[in-house]
């Protein structure tokens, strides 16, 4: 089915057409009450709507209580749950923790949950939703960048493992996802860079205009509407590959480009750098490791690690390539037997998968860096 979209007075809603999970992604300078009214109109009739909130965030905006209050006008049993900030809300001790508070609280059914935060809050609203009493309706707020163009969209949910990066977890589609770029206002400037990885991680796999924006943008203030054109190009390449493979048995494996070994950086990191910045990691090594091998343009190297870096976005891979994140790597959700499916950019907007054997990746990587 072909990716829908229509734009109108500073709205873009993308429809993601996956049959009877099909649902809206909207961008849009919205406000508390609008997204309240776009929420419930996606959920129903629910018997009852549990936010989950990052604690962190609900310090810190002043637009999340307005939100949690205009929900609550417009859906039945509305409780307010603040999970732990950031990615230490991605634990099945957090999971745990929230499913037995919607058990206490009454939570049928035909209840739904609303999450509102960052990435980590979609990763963990989404995988609540979907084992809480085999499965009930969600949506999603997200407030970070990287959410907005990334994990709020495409139903991947989980949770991590001491051992690596979302290795729990299920496909489990939202009904709605509203993203209003004013909650960026507040979003801190590391933050943002790091929403800008995967940004040029969606221009690398498949929009190369995208990339020539972000080269022309970067290192001063984004302009609003330039803003706006650049989450909803991201969201675009996102909800098209999703679209065409929902559950990652072909296509989809380009969203991972850079994330093997940022993922594996990531979890060595013990998640002390932003998942964005993991990711930059990791497309420079994936890049690098193209080049060696005579697939990327060796041109693109230099051009993204120049990018990347004027984002304010880390590029120091070679150094963090320890033995500890080249173990990690085996533990990579993509792995199939001994060979990890690695995405490699031939060029800006081609993606391609190669499967290469894990012990060779390892000294290649090193190699090539």
């Amino acid at each position: 089915m072909p990716l829908r979209s229509a734009s109108r007075m500073g709205v873009t809603t993308i429809s993601v057409p996956l049959g009877q999970r099909s649902y809206e992604v909207c961008i849009a300078p919205a406000g508390a009450v609008d997204m309240a009214q776009g929420i419930a109109a996606a959920l129903g009739k629910p018997t009852g709507a549990a936010v989950l909130v990052d604690s962190r965030l609900g310090e810190l905006s002043p637009r999340v209580q307005p939100l949690v209050e205009a929900l609550a006008t417009h859906l039945p049993r509305v409780r307010r749950l603040d999970l732990p900030a950031g990615e230490s809300c991605k634990t099945l001790a957090a999971i745990e923790h929230t499913c037995g508070w919607l058990a206490d609280n009454g939570y049928d059914r035909g209840a739904a949950l609303v999450g509102i935060g960052g990435g980590a809050t979609s990763d963990h609203t989404g995988f609540a939703a979907a084992i809480y009493l085999r499965g009930i309706a969600y949506a999603t707020c997200p407030t970070t960048l990287l959410a907005m163009v990334d994990a709020s969209v495409g139903g991947k949910t989980g949770v991590d493992l001491a051992a690596g990066k979302n290795l729990v977890g299920a496909f489990h589609q939202p009904r709605a996802v509203m993203a209003d770029p004013a909650f960026l206002d507040s979003l801190p400037t590391r933050e943002f860079a790091a929403g800008m990885a995967e940004v040029v991680k969606a221009g690398l796999i498949a929009d190369a205009a995208l990339l020539d924006t972000l080269e022309a943008q970067a290192g001063a203030p984004m302009p609003a509407a330039v803003l706006a054109r650049v989450i909803e190009a991201a969201v675009r390449v996102k909800v098209d590959v999703v679209a065409a493979d929902e559950r990652e048995s072909g296509r989809r494996a380009v969203l991972n480009f850079g994330h093997t070994v940022g993922h594996a950086i990531e979890a060595a990191s013990g998640f002390r750098l932003l998942h964005g910045e993991a990711v930059s990691l990791g497309m420079i090594a994936a890049l690098a490791l193209g080049v060696a091998r005579g697939v990327t343009e060796p041109g693109l190297l230099v051009r993204m690690t120049a990018l990347l870096a004027r984002l304010g976005l880390p590029v120091d891979v070679k150094h963090r390539l320890g033995a500890d994140v080249l173990d990690r790597m085996g533990f990579d959700k993509k792995r199939v037997s001994d060979k990890v499916r690695f995405v490699l950019v031939p060029r800006p907007g081609q993606a391609i998968v190669e499967g290469i054997a894990l012990d060779d990746l390892k000294p290649q990587l090193l190699a090539a860096l």
